[in-house]
């Protein structure tokens, strides 16, 4: 229901267009606008706040003069805006798609669509959860958390400006240190010096470039929070309360959207320069080493597309922020830590976080990460809101991407091939996964919609719906075949008499952990049930795991499980990750308590990871072990 960002943006864009010449109007006289079409130029002595028009004194009267026009809020002299894109804005975001003329007074919660007086009679008139939106509650929080957001971005621009002055004022300071020991050295060492002055300068450049380009971000982000602030000031000013209400829901994930790039940009770390490993002045091959350490290494490390076998030397100035250096990473050893003995029930992860970019330059919205798998060629991952696959190495470089028909909602893998369901499309496509490619394979139709499937016995397993979709919590007719493409082996039933079976109704997404075991994503909690195929049912339940105590668990997603029987959990709406042990009920945490709308989860135990993707957003988020 909520409008993208880059909608929002289209949508200012496209009123400032084609109010481009009464924008630019600021240095000299406005015209009334009516009056301009029997070619007279009479300046501008009122405007309409409804109608987003200039008028002159005379328009200004025949305005309260029609019955019409009458109720029509009009500014006037010094109160006349100079650019009208917020009121522009207001309008298009208050009128119907369908019906441009009439504004939007309902919201139907059981289609979630904003419909007008016309579209209710037409469309909605059966519906059980329509509401007026004539009244709206209190505009004060959005209009604090813009504030808010404001100062973070002010105070970020600033603490940026304060590094880039740094990096200045350490190169000096490290350059009198290399001078020194040149000095000391003589003929020596001057050649030397000579070398890891350039290596000095070099990473200045690159750490200065970094610096630009962040407060160039910065400053975006600071220009689409004051484009926000303008328009919400002025739609409490001069909006009515549907506009209010109409606009806040169709501009909330646009807030949202600013408040993760915020983060993104808060997490990045000033890194210092300093010299290291000062040779002794009889081994002398080089007179020191360059390093750049990260401000409070004690806390989180959040990178963005970084590589963990990369050093600091490898550098290619062509990636720029693409590829942030693996700061915890000393390039003076290159040989990375040995895994730990202790077992992962044990071992703790969200002390180190990477975020790796899997937004591509072909990407036209910001991605939504419905599935991620391991494969032998790199990592798998399914775009839900670019209709994509795409195959990154292990180290996170884009290998291929593959446009699908539809808007994914869950893959799974078999070895060599994926296979996709969709949110719109009865129909399931398979795709052949090679080195450097994705391939068509097939797909065949089904009479139900499929909202997850998961590979088990070699052949497919897939759980559809009946009434309710894939993102919905509540309970629905469940049907669940097993299949060999388009052929269907079995049709899974339960006793839905048993109590144990009662949360299937629940399930929104399938996944297998064994020969005969099945897994289902019930909402509150997760269980499985043993299948027993030639009765084709499910016949008991083996475990489950639910919230308890302080264990929130909220709509139950992604499922993985590593090679020790632990179960990794995704609560979408809890914002968490849990670890559940599928042989010991004692032994269960929340792993990761902090993470925004994590919807899959896959165990990289090469690289003692945890690799989970979130509902919105371009970057997978890596949670290393320790």
């Amino acid at each position: 229901m909520a409008t993208s960002l880059q909608e929002h943006i289209q949508c200012q864009e496209t009123s400032t267009e084609n109010n481009e010449n009464k924008c630019h109007r600021k240095k000299g006289p406005i015209f009334c606008e009516p009056c301009q079409y029997d070619e007279s130029f009479e300046e501008a002595t009122g405007f309409c706040v409804t109608c987003s028009e200039y008028l002159c004194q005379t328009c200004c009267r025949d305005h309260k003069r029609n019955k019409v026009t009458r109720i029509h809020s009009l500014l006037k002299n010094d109160d006349i805006p100079a650019d009208i894109t917020p009121f522009t804005t207001i309008k298009k975001l208050s009128t119907c798609k369908i019906h441009p003329n009439i504004d939007i007074a309902y919201e139907c919660e059981d289609h979630e669509a904003l419909v007008c007086v016309f579209c209710f009679t037409e469309s909605h008139r059966k519906c059980e959860n329509v509401h007026d939106l004539g009244d709206v509650v209190s505009a004060d929080w959005y209009v604090n958390a813009i504030a808010a957001l404001q100062e973070r971005i002010h105070l970020l621009i600033a603490k940026k400006y304060e590094q880039q002055k740094t990096i200045e004022v350490e190169q000096q300071k490290v350059k009198i240190n290399i001078q020194c020991l040149v000095t000391e050295w003589k003929d020596h060492i001057t050649g030397l010096g000579n070398d890891i002055e350039t290596q000095l300068s070099k990473m200045s450049l690159t750490q200065t470039t970094q610096i630009i380009e962040s407060i160039d971000r910065c400053k975006a982000v600071e220009n689409e929070i004051e484009r926000n602030k303008t328009l919400i000031e002025t739609l409490i000013k001069y909006g009515t309360k549907r506009q209010i209400a109409v606009v806040f829901r169709r501009t909330n994930h646009a807030h949202v959207n600013l408040k993760d790039q915020l983060q993104i940009l808060e997490c990045q770390r000033q890194r210092n320069f300093s010299l290291m490993n000062v040779n002794k002045l009889d081994m002398l091959t080089s007179i020191a080493d360059l390093h750049l350490e990260d401000e409070g290494k004690d806390s989180i490390d959040i990178l963005e597309h970084a590589s963990d076998e990369m050093d600091d030397t490898l550098y290619s100035e062509d990636k720029k922020m693409e590829r942030i250096l693996q700061t915890s990473f000393d390039v003076s050893n290159p040989v990375g830590k040995q895994r730990s003995s202790k077992p992962f029930s044990d071992r703790e992860s969200g002390q180190k976080i990477t975020l790796f970019k899997i937004k591509t330059e072909t990407d036209t919205n910001t991605c939504g990460i419905c599935a991620v798998k391991l494969t032998e060629y790199g990592v798998l991952v399914a775009d839900h809101r670019n209709q994509k696959l795409k195959l990154f190495s292990r180290q996170f470089d884009l290998i291929c991407e593959h446009s699908l028909p539809g808007q994914p909602v869950d893959m799974c893998f078999d070895g060599t091939s994926a296979y996709v369901c969709y949110s719109d499309l009865k129909k399931v496509t398979k795709h052949k996964v090679t080195e450097n490619a994705i391939l068509n394979e097939l797909e065949f139709p089904t009479r139900l919609q499929p909202i997850s499937l998961t590979v088990f016995d070699s052949r497919l397993m897939i759980l559809f719906v009946t009434k309710e979709n894939f993102d919905s919590t509540a309970a629905d007719n469940v049907h669940i075949e097993i299949r060999r493409g388009s052929s269907i082996d079995a049709t899974m039933s339960y006793n839905s008499d048993d109590e144990s079976f009662n949360y299937v109704e629940d399930a929104k997404q399938i996944s297998v952990f064994g020969e005969s075991s099945v897994v289902f994503s019930e909402n509150w909690q997760v269980s499985c049930y043993t299948v027993d195929i030639q009765a084709g049912k499910l016949t008991d339940r083996q475990w489950f795991y639910k919230l308890h105590d302080n264990s929130i668990l909220k709509k139950a997603k992604g499922v993985a499980k590593d090679s020790e029987g632990n179960i990794y959990i995704c609560g979408e709406n809890s914002n968490n990750v849990h670890q559940a042990s599928s042989t010991n009920h004692r032994l269960n945490r929340v792993i990761i308590p902090r993470c925004d709308r994590p919807v899959c989860i896959a165990v990289d135990e090469q690289k003692d990871r945890l690799i989970i993707g979130c509902r919105i957003g371009d970057y997978l988020q890596a949670y290393s072990f320790k």
